[in-house]
């Protein structure tokens, strides 16, 4: 036990002392800048202003869910977003066809689109930004509250990249 111990603390000087290295005084430093010399003057950045800025990933948060999805039907493939609000998730797709007739029935710009398990998820509504689309898929689960298993449950969905 003597013999482990002091190995160990012969490791630890040995570590300490091996990873300082030497520090120069400050007189030994380079020499400071002469404040006589000349002095180059660079012109200032341009900036254009139609360079826009890459657009950020959406932030996920606890209640939301990542999936890696695709649209359906081709001629939806231009509404899919940042935010997606779901009101349904089915293994068979007549089964989400019904659910999305029926929200296309009350308004909704609804659609398909399926994960890489094969789940359809049925679209309410996509959304750029996080406030509009919790703000409908609240609406939602108010206005449909006595629908189980579907709009009362409505939930955020943003497409893994």
């Amino acid at each position: 036990m003597k013999k482990i111990i002091l190995m160990a603390t012969a490791a630890i000087a040995l570590l300490s002392f091996s990873s300082c290295k030497s520090q120069k005084l400050l007189s030994e430093a380079t020499s400071v800048a002469d404040p006589a010399a000349e002095v180059t003057e660079v012109a200032p950045i341009q900036y254009n202003a139609t360079l826009k800025p890459a657009p950020e990933a959406p932030v996920v948060q606890a209640n939301d869910r990542t999936e890696q999805i695709s649209v359906v039907d081709a001629g939806d493939s231009g509404k899919l977003k940042s935010f997606n609000v779901i009101v349904g998730s089915f293994g068979t797709k007549s089964n989400a066809e019904n659910q999305k007739s029926k929200m296309v029935s009350r308004g909704y710009n609804a659609f398909l689109v399926q994960n890489t398990s094969g789940m359809y998820r049925v679209v309410a509504g996509s959304f750029d930004t996080r406030e509009a689309a919790t703000a409908v898929r609240d609406i939602i689960r108010s206005t449909y509250s006595s629908e189980q298993g579907t709009c009362a449950e409505a939930w955020l969905l943003i497409p893994m990249q």
